[in-house]
């Protein structure tokens, strides 16, 4: 992974904060219930106001009848006033995005997965835990969001491989490192163990929609 400590936003561990307004791929994760990441492309951040953001995307979990249900919800002049709430916010590098962007799979692939609505895949909780890697098992699927242990996976797909564990193509990966310092990186494939995964989201084609 690269060092992008100079467009790290704001990270509560390292306790970096930039004032201003900012534009491009912006990755915010919070410190909430819903263990919740939000997508957007401007920000404006202010230690006296906290994080604002005129529209984004925030996917996670809730409970809904008591039982885990994965959401994602469009957000339009959402604020987030305490920023001790969110662990940090960081703006992916033109370059790498440029990297995904040019390695996105073809919607038009025959055997590949498009949800209609996004869904909760896998969820690593001892009481309203989600596993259904075994019931989609060699299957491709399009649009996964991983939650991992220090880190973001936001990928183009993913397929279960014979072990049980996830595959995820075409990635970019946000993480610490030894020194809990936040990095970030393109891979074109990535192998991770299913004990690591805290959750796996399918996002729905629905919420692709512009």
């Amino acid at each position: 992974m690269n060092d992008i400590n100079e467009i790290v936003l704001y990270d509560l561990v390292q306790g970096i904060i930039k004032e201003g307004d900012f534009v491009g791929s912006i990755i915010t994760k919070c410190k909430d219930d819903h263990k919740s990441v939000i997508f957007s492309d401007k920000v404006r951040i202010s230690k006296d106001n906290g994080l604002f953001l005129e529209m984004g995307l925030n996917i996670g979990f809730e409970i809904l009848n008591h039982r885990s249900s994965a959401f994602s919800r469009r957000l339009s002049n959402f604020s987030i006033k305490d920023l001790s709430t969110i662990e940090y916010c960081i703006k992916i590098p033109p370059d790498i995005m440029l990297l995904y962007d040019e390695g996105q799979f073809s919607d038009a692939f025959p055997f590949t997965i498009n949800l209609l609505h996004t869904s909760g895949l896998y969820l690593n909780d001892y009481k309203f835990g989600i596993n259904h890697l075994d019931f989609v098992h060699g299957e491709i699927l399009k649009n996964p969001i991983s939650l991992i242990h220090n880190g973001i996976i936001l990928a183009d797909r993913l397929v279960i491989d014979d072990h049980g564990d996830p595959v995820f193509y075409d990635c970019l990966i946000v993480g610490r490192d030894e020194k809990e310092k936040l990095k970030v990186s393109y891979e074109p494939l990535t192998n991770v163990d299913d004990k690591v995964v805290e959750y796996i989201i399918i996002l729905g084609i629905e919420e692709l929609k512009i």
